[in-house]
This record gives C-alpha cells, sequence and structure tokens, in this order.
C-alpha cells in the first residue's frame, strides 16, 4: 500500500527517472529494466490465461485507467470503420488441405532486401509510453531479439537516438510530415544517424480526427493530470506504480522544434502543429533527401499507386488507420485485392489484424508483409515488459496452426488461398 500511495504522489510531478532501482516495487522496476524483471507467471501460465489477443485486450482494459484505454482502443465517430475491419476478415474463408504429412513450417519472409524471422512486425503508435512505460524500449528490444521490425513513431516517447540502437538495424521511424524544411532536414539527419534506414511516411492524416471517445475520456495534449485522471489512475494502481517509477509520458523527439499549450485536445499534439498536408512535391523531396527505403503509409485507393510508383517510393502500406481518421473509409482488407493488381510495389497491411489466422488471410490477398500496432499494446498494458514476447509467441502458434490446416509449409503459397467471401 505504501508504494500505491507513493506512485499516486510521484505523478502529480514531473519526475525523472531513479538514480538507483533498489528500493522500486518489482512491477514498476520491471518497467525499467527487464534484467530485473520478477515474473509472477511461469510460460505455462501465460499461454493458458493469455492465449489469444482477445485474453491481451481484455486483460489491458482491467489494468489501464480509462483514459489511457480510450486513447488506445478507440476510432473516431461512430466506429463503423473499426467494426467492419473486423467483420471482413471474418467473412474471408480458406480452404484445408489434407494428406501432406509432417509439415517443416518456415515463417521467414522477405520484404525489401532483409529476411525477417515472421512476416509482421510493430507498427507506429503515438504516446506508446503512456499505454506502459518504456514501451518503445520494450517493444523494440522484442522486435531485435525476434528480427522483426519496429516502428517508431514521430510522437513517441522515446527518441530515435534511444531507440535506434535497441533496435539494432530493424528499426523504421514514421514520420508525420513536418512543413518547415529545416526542420525536416534534421530530423532526417538525426533519424538516419541513429541507426534507422528506412522511412515510413503517414500521408492519410491530412487533418486532424475528431476521435470522440478519447475527448470523453478527458486526455489533453500534452497529457496533463487533472483530478479527473487522477481519480482513474488510483483504482489501476498496477499501471500506477510503473508509471510513477519512469516519470510521466512525453514526446522528446519534437522538443527542440516547438512548444505547446496545455489543455489541447487529445489529437492536437505538438506533431499536428507541426506538420504538413503532404502533396506530391513533398514525397518527391523526401525521396530524393532520403537514401533509404522509403514506405508511404496510408494508401486505400488503387488509383493512387501509379503516381506513388512515378516518384520511386519502395513499398505501400494498405491502411485505413484502423479507423481512427475516417470512419467512412473502406474495410483495408476489402481494398488490398485492387491495390494489389494496380501495382507491383511490395505491400505492407495494417487494419483489423487479430490472430495469425488474419495475417495468412492479408497474405492470401497479396499483402507482402502485415504489421500490428494495438496488439502489441494490449499485451504491454496485460502483461507489462513480458506482453511483446508473449504476443510474438502467441502469432507464430497460430501462423504454424493455420498453416499446417492448410497443408503449406512456406508463407508465399498462401497467394490466392482464399477461396470465398461470406455474405455480410
Amino acid at each position: 500500500m505504501f508504494y500505491y500511495f507513493l506512485s499516486i504522489r510521484c505523478l502529480r510531478k514531473k519526475i525523472k527517472k531513479p538514480k538507483s532501482k533498489k528500493f522500486i516495487h518489482p512491477i514498476a522496476a520491471a518497467a525499467l529494466d527487464k534484467n530485473i524483471l520478477v515474473s509472477p507467471y511461469t510460460d505455462m501460465d501465460l499461454d493458458t490465461r493469455y492465449p489469444g489477443i482477445f485474453d491481451l485486450k481484455l486483460a489491458a482494459k482491467r489494468k489501464l485507467p480509462h483514459f489511457v484505454w480510450e486513447y488506445l482502443d478507440s476510432a473516431t465517430g461512430t466506429e463503423s470503420t473499426l467494426v467492419n475491419n473486423r467483420i471482413a476478415f471474418d467473412q474471408l474463408r480458406m480452404m484445408p488441405s489434407v494428406l501432406h504429412g509432417p509439415l517443416a513450417v518456415d515463417l521467414n519472409c522477405n520484404f525489401l532486401g532483409k529476411t525477417f524471422d515472421l512476416p509482421f512486425g510493430v507498427a507506429p503508435v503515438g504516446l506508446s509510453g503512456l499505454i506502459w512505460p518504456n514501451a518503445e524500449t520494450l517493444l523494440a528490444r522484442n522486435a531485435k531479439d525476434n528480427n522483426l521490425p519496429y516502428t517508431l513513431s514521430t510522437v513517441a516517447c522515446q527518441t530515435p537516438e534511444t531507440i535506434g540502437p535497441v533496435a539494432n538495424g530493424n528499426g523504421w521511424f514514421q514520420l508525420y510530415p513536418p512543413r518547415d524544411p529545416k526542420i525536416r532536414t534534421d530530423m532526417l539527419s538525426r533519424v538516419k544517424n541513429a541507426g534507422f534506414d528506412t522511412l515510413v511516411l503517414t500521408v492519410d492524416l491530412p487533418v486532424a480526427s475528431r476521435r470522440e471517445r478519447q475527448t470523453r475520456s478527458g486526455i489533453t495534449q500534452p497529457p496533463r493530470l487533472t483530478p479527473r485522471l487522477l481519480a482513474q489512475i488510483a483504482q489501476k494502481p498496477h499501471w500506477a506504480l510503473a508509471t510513477a517509477a519512469f516519470g510521466r509520458p512525453a514526446m522528446p523527439f519534437l522538443n527542440k522544434y516547438a512548444k505547446v499549450k496545455p489543455g489541447m485536445p487529445p489529437t492536437a499534439h505538438i506533431g499536428y502543429l507541426l506538420r504538413a498536408s503532404p502533396d506530391e512535391a513533398y514525397l518527391s523531396w523526401l525521396r530524393e533527401n532520403w537514401q533509404g527505403s522509403l514506405i508511404v503509409k496510408g494508401i486505400l485507393n488503387p488509383d493512387d499507386t501509379k503516381r506513388l510508383e512515378r516518384i520511386g517510393v519502395d513499398a505501400l502500406w494498405v491502411s485505413n488507420h484502423a479507423g481512427r481518421q475516417f470512419d467512412g473509409a473502406p474495410e483495408s482488407i476489402s481494398m488490398l485485392p485492387s491495390i494489389r493488381r494496380a501495382t507491383t510495389l511490395p505491400l505492407i497491411f495494417d487494419s483489423g489484424i487479430e490472430s495469425g489466422l488474419d495475417i495468412l488471410r492479408a497474405l492470401a490477398l497479396g499483402a507482402d508483409f502485415v504489421m500490428l500496432g494495438k496488439a502489441w499494446h494490449y499485451a504491454l498494458g496485460a502483461l507489462g515488459p513480458l506482453g511483446p514476447a508473449h504476443l510474438t509467441d502467441i502469432l507464430r502458434k497460430d501462423l504454424i496452426a493455420n498453416m499446417g490446416q492448410l497443408g503449406l509449409e512456406n508463407l508465399k503459397d498462401c497467394a490466392g488461398k482464399i477461396i470465398a467471401k461470406q455474405p455480410g
């Protein structure tokens, strides 16, 4: 109980990371350094208590303060796009195949000149450190350990200089496009020098979305501790202890570029205030000034692909932002086949992925790689530092199980395996 009240007291101040972890509660200490993790679970416990992403989602909802949960889980408008993403996946059917004997399933995936151990990675999520302290480090470390790509957001709670060495060659950087050319140039230099070789330009945010659930929850930008939020925190000691030990979440990468006023809406963070709405000239400038791989994220219209090919991007990221930007958008998985037919560029897919089977469905419809965002943060909210490795294990096992049912040994053999779309 002493640690609980201490955490609430610390949350009222902008504290620095403690110099010594000797007397920090084990739950809080684990958020700072996995080497001192005291785990209450065995591997069998995790498998039986949290066998799927849905289980992690329920646990995260129980353990996170209401405003944190709403920030993570919400979409915009009536959230019909979020719901329809799931419905569209559930309508897809794949035909099982039998009498193949023991299968040697190979989950390796070649993408943009690199071989990854699995066909999925970590999508960018702003303010990951609000969901669980030190989230970016935990996710980047797990990506390195399992040879997955990790995408750091412009509005992350840790800087590229911190995360680049942790990702150790597996780091991608997602750019909210700054309008000032000097800021833009400086950002690219910092990212490159930090060891990131892949740049992801997000283009489906021409204006801020409303995200009404976030607004109703009381969260503002930058995050500000009001009596209402403190009351929510007081009900969630698991999160409060860890956050008190690590300090209040912020967006340190952007600190040198602008100052913001407190109390702004949740979608009006500093990244929005600095950014432009990019056009083709902007993208061409990026192509000329970024020497690594360049990916454009937020593609739903097949007609956009030829322009992007002409500019020279390396891959397209098919996404409706999980319904967080535009509630009238089509389901990403429904648009994937026509985008695949329209371009020869490599395709990344996100929006609605909740299992290894969903990953196979996306690969079967033309994706070359799949990204998940919320799922990693459900895992962090549920299990803290144990979450990323457990989610990786869930998805790996689910891929192997479903490939066995389909009689497949290689991911490339998924192509064309969707046999029917059930009527809605």
